[in-house]
């Protein structure tokens, strides 16, 4: 049994729900065990110093989306093999909080090389990802956000008469659906019996759009995505969504839904454009798209089936944790090789 440990900020966050705490109840059907330590918070510093007396009893340190100074990030590496894995530029600062294109600090830069050149695997959530670590590090890997496929729903969710056009998200990137508000409005004005709906926290301000509410659980957020019959994805063209990880359209996707989003980043990959929905940059785009889906039932059902089965192909859970226990396995084995050859 290969041991690991992960170490991770926050059990709520989706990063780790989707890239970590989703798969531990199967990690032994691969020959993996995974222990999983939060290293953020008031305990922080507890919970790290922990996390180096008992990391030379595992295998791996997996190390989800933190950076440590590099120090500490060489003493965990001297005990142990490391793992990075992470699904956003950290490496930028966030464009929907600062409104422009921003480099990290050059201590985090600094931190973050440390820890891509010290680490034996390298999971990166998007291409864009991909590059900026292989700069660092040749044991890079495309692993991408996983969604559990959930069982066929009979036909679209909603009550038939009208169509609904879906977004979920954290309130942050309530900021994403400001860019297409002109867009959005027009399609409303003259489609005025379809719903636009939000799964979130809280409505985007200073938009025209009529938006309704669901708030997110996860239990709704199932319902939600099974009655939406459109999913869209806007995004700016900037370092920090080309780092995306393409999430919501993979959401949208496993549900067998038409997807429409920004051409940017991972939604190039998500989106087969035409096949199982429509990759588009201007508002004009953003309106035909709509539209097209809007008055086309059949379309919107081909192009819903076309995206179950390319979310099956490429992003299901059980596909993506094959994918990452594949390579851990690969990398134990060339290890013990290593040893034995010695």
């Amino acid at each position: 049994m290969i041991k690991v440990l992960c170490l991770h900020l926050a059990p709520h966050r989706p990063s780790y729900r989707y890239r970590i705490g989703q798969f531990l109840p199967h990690w032994k059907e691969y020959g993996i065990q995974i222990d999983s330590m939060c290293v953020s918070g008031k305990k922080s510093l507890n919970n790290v110093m922990s996390a180096l007396s008992i990391c030379s009893n595992y295998d791996y340190v997996w190390i989800q989306r933190k950076v440590f100074p590099p120090l500490f990030t060489w003493l965990l590496s001297r005990k142990s093999r490391l793992i990075f894995d992470f699904d956003d530029a950290i490496y930028v600062k966030q464009v929907m909080l600062t409104g422009k294109e921003l480099p990290e600090s050059r201590m985090k830069l600094n931190w973050i090389a440390s820890t891509l050149k010290r680490s034996a695997l390298i999971f990166a959530g998007s291409e864009a990802l991909k590059s900026y670590a292989e700069q660092y590090n040749r044991k890079v890997h495309l692993v991408p956000t996983a969604f559990s496929t959930p069982l066929l729903v009979n036909g679209n969710g909603h009550n038939g008469k009208s169509v609904t056009i879906g977004w979920i998200g954290i309130a942050s990137n309530l900021y994403f659906l400001k860019i297409i508000d002109h867009a959005l409005r027009s399609v409303q004005q003259k489609h005025p019996g379809i719903r636009f709906s939000i799964m979130s926290k809280r409505l985007p301000e200073g938009v025209r759009t009529e938006w309704e509410l669901s708030e997110w659980s996860s239990e709704n957020e199932k319902k939600w995505l099974a009655d939406i019959d459109i999913g869209i994805m806007p995004l700016t063209d900037d370092e920090w969504c080309r780092g995306k990880c393409a999430f919501k359209l993979i959401q949208y996707m496993a549900y067998g839904k038409p997807v429409v989003a920004s051409d940017v980043g991972a939604n190039k990959a998500a989106i087969n454009n035409g096949v199982n929905g429509f990759l588009v940059i201007s508002d004009d785009e953003w309106i035909e798209a709509l539209q097209r889906l809007i008055v086309d039932k059949e379309l919107r059902a081909s192009m819903g089936a076309a995206s179950r089965r390319l979310h099956v192909e490429q992003y299901d859970r059980e596909r993506v944790q094959q994918q990452i226990a594949g390579l851990i396995n690969e990398d134990y084995r060339c290890i013990a090789f290593d040893g034995a050859a010695r």
